[in-house]
C-alpha cells in the first residue's frame, strides 16, 4: 500500500472531536484500501467495524452505532439503498462508495453527504470526512430538502420510455415491474402491461424504496398489493393481490422480511 506526499492538513480541517465510522462493501480488497487511506489521512476517525453486505451490515449498525457509514452501492445480496431501508431516520451520516456514477441522484435521494468513485481519490475522502463536522448543524437539513426536491411524489405519474413513446402512470398504480433483457415489463392495477424502454435498475433508481422493493435481480413489487409471502418447495415467493406469484431470491429474503415489517402496520 503507497503512502501519500501530502497530509490531511493540507485540507482545511473542520472535525471535532473523534467520529466512528463502519466500512459496508462486499469487496475484501476494497475495504482495505479505505481501511488504510482512513487510517494515513483522518486521524479523528476510527473505524469500529466493517461488513460485506446488505445483512450483515444491518447488524454492524444496530451494534456499534456508528456516526458515519463509507456504504458501496452495488453488493452480492442487495444493493447499499437497500440498507438504507432498515433505518427511516438514520442517526449516522451517509458517503457512498462506487465504482460507477450513474448512482449519484439516488444518493442524495438518500441524504448522502458525499459519493465517492472508486479508486478513491484521498483529497476527496478527505473533504467528504470533514463534512461530519457538520452532523450536529445544518447539513443533514440541506440534503433532506435536497432529498425532497429528487424524489417522485407519491401523487404525480412516472413518465416511461417505451418503444412507441412515452407512458404516464401513477405510482400508486403500479403492482410489479419485471425485467426482460435489457428492458421491462410494467404492471398496472388494470391489468395493463407496457414494455418500458430501460433496464429494471435504472427503474429501480425512480421509484420510492418505502413503497417498491426489488425481491429478485428480475423482479421489482409493490409493498401495497402484497397479499402474502409464501414458501413451496425451498423456494420462496410473493402472492399477489391479482394472484400472479414473484419469486424472492434466497439472498434477498431475509432483507424483503425486515423491509416488509419496517413498511407496514
Amino acid at each position: 500500500f503507497r503512502t501519500f506526499p501530502y497530509s490531511i492538513n493540507k485540507v482545511s480541517r473542520k472535525l471535532t472531536g473523534m467520529y466512528s465510522v463502519a466500512i459496508i462493501d462486499d469487496q475484501p480488497n476494497s475495504r482495505k484500501v479505505l481501511k488504510n487511506l482512513l487510517a494515513q489521512l483522518c486521524p479523528d476517525v476510527e473505524v469500529v467495524g466493517e461488513a460485506e453486505g446488505v445483512a450483515s451490515g444491518v447488524s454492524l449498525i444496530r451494534q456499534k452505532r456508528p456516526d458515519a457509514v463509507f456504504l458501496d452501492i452495488q453488493m452480492e445480496d442487495g444493493m447499499g439503498f437497500d440498507l438504507i431501508n432498515f433505518f427511516p431516520s438514520p442517526e449516522f451520516s451517509i458517503i457512498f462508495t462506487s465504482g460507477y456514477n450513474n448512482y449519484a441522484t439516488e444518493a442524495f435521494r438518500c441524504n448522502a453527504i458525499d459519493y465517492l468513485l472508486k479508486p478513491i481519490n484521498p483529497e476527496d475522502l478527505v473533504k467528504a470526512v470533514e463534512k461530519l463536522s457538520y452532523r450536529d448543524s445544518d447539513w443533514n437539513h440541506r440534503f433532506s430538502s435536497l432529498m425532497e426536491t429528487f424524489k417522485p411524489q407519491e401523487d404525480k405519474k412516472l413518465r416511461l420510455p417505451t418503444t412507441k413513446g412515452w407512458a404516464f402512470w401513477k405510482l400508486e398504480d403500479i403492482v410489479r415491474l419485471d425485467a426482460n433483457d435489457s428492458m421491462t415489463f410494467f404492471f398496472n392495477n388494470k391489468s395493463e402491461r407496457i414494455l418500458v424502454a430501460k433496464t429494471i435498475s435504472a427503474n429501480q433508481e425512480v421509484l420510492p424504496p418505502n413503497r417498491f422493493f426489488r425481491c429478485h435481480k428480475s423482479h421489482i413489487v409493490n409493498r401495497d398489493y402484497i397479499k402474502e409471502v409464501l414458501r413451496e418447495d425451498g423456494s420462496s415467493y410473493v402472492l399477489l393481490e391479482d394472484e400472479t406469484k414473484v419469486p424472492v431470491s434466497r439472498r434477498r429474503l431475509s432483507n424483503f422480511l425486515e423491509w416488509l415489517k419496517g413498511n407496514s402496520l
